[in-house]
């Protein structure tokens, strides 16, 4: 009898995810299976609708996590509880149809491989479920995750396959456990995985709307370096970064269109760092940390702690370029050691202290 584990991330999703457990015991009656359900701490209630069904259906398990977020990370908790020879991963919204799993059941009993993956644009593309946007966002993510891949895969950001649990208790040591598309970490991180491709049907969500956005694909830029540097770069810094040079040229736009309209260079100067600090503080909690500031008074505070924040990284920044210039360095290598001192305690700081989940 084929032994399988269905995980299930979840962020609000109570009126989907009793409808995805029925599909899933319908279709896989006969088989081995158990349903674990990984809720991020969901404020509609998620959690608690799965519990309440495990006093039903005793295959049926509920992690409620109040401790970390994120896709990756929620997976590899669900495997910690997993007892069954072969994973399967899939979403809690109903655009995954478990008619599906018996499809990847097939092709791993049938074939010499380690993964089977579902994919919405295999021979003739089944994006039924995708909005254009999301679908553009899509296939920008392929082609940049493909570069890094030693085959073309026509959807290696898809959340829907299934796995030999042994390959992955192998490889989840070193996955990037705040990412979103944890199949492409894994082929990423073992090309010697023996995979599989199989279309699927890839429905509308049940209802709520669908979590993949920008951000989405700057988490995945920062995933690659942080796999590609072994882990020496946290792809959380290096979109970080990204926020810190684009305020850099906000600041100096701005403080060009102030001093062109004839204020004073202390005032546009003091204008343009709160501006800029501004636009840091919401692109990092968008960007970086994934909207983790979400009510009007959790960024109030978020933006002062910011600025506290940045008061120390200033300090850093002017102490450590003067240090280098007085022992005879350039002006400019001086200034390039202050704003990478700043920008590593400033990084520091706002990941324990300002966005510390």
């Amino acid at each position: 009898m084929f032994e399988v584990s269905v995980i299930i991330p979840t962020f609000n999703e109570a009126d989907n995810i009793l409808k995805v457990i029925h599909q899933i015991e319908s279709n896989l009656d006969g088989c081995n299976y158990e349903v674990i359900v990984v809720d991020d701490n969901s404020p509609d209630g998620t959690s608690e609708i799965v519990k309440n069904y495990t006093k039903i259906n005793n295959r049926i398990f509920c992690i409620k996590r109040t401790w970390k977020k994120g896709l990756s990370s929620a997976v590899v908790e669900g495997v910690g509880l997993a007892s069954k020879r072969h994973i399967c991963v899939m979403d809690g919204d109903g655009q995954h149809n478990p008619e599906n799993i018996k499809n990847f059941i097939s092709c791993i009993q049938d074939n010499d491989i380690d993964l089977v993956s579902g994919s919405r644009f295999l021979h003739t593309p089944n994006v039924e479920g995708l909005s254009k946007s999301r679908h553009e966002l899509s296939q920008t993510g392929i082609k940049v995750t493909n570069f890094f891949l030693e085959n073309d895969i026509s959807d290696p950001l898809s959340g829907f396959f299934l796995m030999k649990r042994d390959k992955f208790l192998e490889l989840q040591g070193s996955l990037y456990k705040d990412g979103f598309k944890i199949l492409f970490d894994l082929l990423m991180l073992d090309k010697t995985l023996k995979h599989k491709e199989i279309a699927i049907d890839f429905r509308d969500r049940i209802s709520g709307d669908s979590k993949l956005n920008i951000s989405t694909l700057f988490n995945l830029i920062g995933q690659i370096i942080e796999n590609i540097s072994r882990g020496l770069i946290p792809a959380n810094f290096v979109v970080f970064s990204f926020v810190g040079t684009l305020g850099v040229f906000i600041h100096l736009l701005i403080l060009s269109i102030l001093l062109s309209l004839g204020g004073t260079f202390i005032l546009s100067n003091g204008l343009s760092t709160i501006l800029a600090m501004s636009s840091n503080y919401l692109l990092n909690n968008y960007l970086t940390f994934h909207n983790l500031h979400r009510l009007i008074s959790e960024r109030i505070k978020g933006f002062l702690k910011y600025c506290f924040v940045n008061s120390f990284s200033i300090f850093a920044n002017i102490g450590i370029a003067s240090q280098f210039y007085l022992n005879e360095f350039s002006a400019i290598t001086s200034a390039l050691f202050g704003i990478i001192a700043g920008l590593v305690l400033n990084y520091f700081l706002s990941v324990n202290l300002v966005f510390k989940k």
